[in-house]
């Protein structure tokens, strides 16, 4: 491993099988606050805050998701000692994971793949919002980004003000060098390759109203992973961690226990929805 530091992290949680939760852009590992007391009484928790991100936010680049990478599993050896782990990542998290079970096989249990993309650039309209995104970062204050970005993420509703606060904070900390390159990291990786080589249980999970990453994202991922089941949520956002709290832990958990008390998966590519739970 290039660097041996290891990534700030919490630990919640005394039983259970490991399970790291990778946050998305322009976040931190604070973004699971609100599932991680439900989880932690049936997993050990791994939730850290990736380079340049939260308490890792003046650490050095290189900022690429190959550096990423190495550092969650660096993680993942010094604190789960090699026993592997289950990994649920979101949004740009989700992209890690799929490189982190790609390149660490041997370290992941299986994955969920929240919000996510194996390519961002799928359409002309995504094409041209990653061609128009560095711009904005460089001409507009983040404050005035957050703004433009705050009805995509998350819509119309309202939250409590400890999660307005969580978001500004983690804002006043983020680097235009860090969220620079991850908008290039994120608009130029391409995971549609290797797709079919991810042969650990994997759910992909998406709502029906996200404008950050649209339902074919979830499509693509499902119907290319071998053992992958397609969970979507009926009118949530990007933020269905927020919204959609209780069914995901609710549908995380017992696509886990599933996996993991059955040989082999059932029936891939099956598509829930929270109105048949």
């Amino acid at each position: 491993m290039m660097n041996q530091r290891l990534l700030p992290h919490k630990r919640l949680g005394r039983q259970g099988p490991w399970l790291l939760l990778i946050h998305g852009y322009m976040v931190d590992g604070g973004m699971f606050a609100p599932v991680e007391s439900v989880l932690a009484q049936h997993y050990r928790l791994i939730i850290p805050d990736l380079r340049g991100y939260g308490s890792a936010w003046n650490w050095e680049g290189p900022y690429t998701f190959s550096q990423r990478v190495q550092d969650l599993a660096h993680l993942i050896h010094a604190v789960a000692k090699n026993e592997p782990v289950w990994v649920m990542g979101y949004s740009m998290g989700g992209a890690l994971a799929q490189l982190l079970v790609r390149d660490y096989s041997e370290l992941v249990q299986g994955v969920i793949l929240a919000c996510t993309f194996a390519y961002k650039p799928a359409t002309t309209l995504e094409q041209w919002q990653g061609r128009l995104l560095p711009r904005l970062l460089r001409m507009l204050p983040l404050a005035s980004i957050a703004n433009l970005l705050y009805p995509q993420i998350f819509g119309s509703e309202e939250f409590p003000p400890e999660i307005i606060q969580w978001y500004k904070r983690v804002l006043r900390s983020l680097r235009l060098e860090v969220i620079l390159a991850d908008a290039e990291n994120i608009h130029t990786f391409d995971g549609r390759p290797y797709l079919r080589s991810i042969t650990k249980p994997t759910l992909v999970v998406g709502g029906t109203s996200d404008f950050m990453v649209p339902t074919h994202h979830s499509y693509l991922l499902a119907e290319n992973i071998p053992k992958a089941h397609l969970l979507l949520y009926p009118n949530a956002g990007h933020a269905l961690i927020l919204t959609h709290r209780r069914p995901l832990v609710r549908d995380v958990h017992r696509f886990i226990l599933q996996e993991s008390h059955k040989p082999g998966s059932p029936n891939p590519h099956s598509v829930l929805s929270q109105s048949q739970q």
